[in-house]
């Protein structure tokens, strides 16, 4: 049985219609159309295309008014609410999707910052351990880390706090818990931490891992490895 934050499959032509008609509009979520347009967004006939607008309509998922060049349309409440359903089921897909990072040589950045003493002593109180003076890179491709940015987006982070010495300002420094484990034995995992460190040279799809062992000799990794990471708030420990 579906739950109601499901599309009924009868629905789904209609649904991917709604979708192509909110990619198209204005940031008002309104458009003019005709359906000959449309059916060709659609890569169906203007027939079906008018049927899609008749049921969307039916389904008050869209309003419609006659315009100069065809029908003016606007999502209404109830469409935008059809469109956020769908975004949640997307989302719990991703969120159980593995993301997967490749061992690969760091540059020493991450050790640098958590040798230092004034983020060191914050490392231990805030993280829960007293990290490893280094860190494992990790090397994501391009959905990976799409995917990780979008949900750490979604979480508060734990805010090491930057200080000024006699000899240069340090700024914030952002992490997140994780648990990271080897993809072929993903039972053998480490409580960890995502060490975002916004001044960075490190290209953007190299993340930092901060724990409490060195993980290459705890896992005995090499480069090219994949480990698996799980964000702690969708993480079953």
């Amino acid at each position: 049985m579906p739950n109601n934050t499901e599309i009924a499959p009868e629905n789904y032509s209609n649904w991917f219609a709604l979708y192509m008609l909110s990619k198209c509009s204005e940031d008002t979520l309104s458009l003019e159309i005709s359906s000959i347009e449309l059916g060709k967004l659609l890569n169906v006939s203007q027939q079906t295309a008018s049927r899609r607008l008749n049921d969307l309509e039916e389904l008050k998922w869209i309003k419609r008014e006659v315009g100069a060049k065809g029908q003016y349309i606007s999502i209404t409440d109830r469409g935008i609410n059809e469109l956020f359903k769908m975004y949640e089921n997307l989302r719990d897909i991703l969120e159980k999707i593995l993301i997967v990072g490749e061992v690969t040589e760091g540059m020493g950045e991450g050790g640098y910052y958590v040798s230092i003493k004034g983020y060191y002593k914050q490392f231990k109180e805030k993280l829960g351990f007293e990290p490893y003076k280094g860190t494992l890179n990790l090397k994501l491709n391009e959905t990976d880390n799409k995917i990780l940015r979008e949900l750490i987006n979604q979480i508060d982070p734990v805010v090491i706090e930057g200080f000024k010495t006699m000899e240069r300002e340090y700024g914030d420094v952002h992490c997140y818990d994780v648990y990271i484990s080897p993809l072929l034995n993903r039972k053998n995992k480490r409580k960890a931490a995502i060490l975002d460190i916004k001044r960075t040279h490190h290209k953007e799809n190299i993340i930092e891992i901060l724990a409490k062992p060195y993980l290459r000799d705890y896992f005995n990794l090499k480069d090219g490895d994949k480990m698996v990471l799980k964000l702690n708030r969708i993480n079953e420990c």
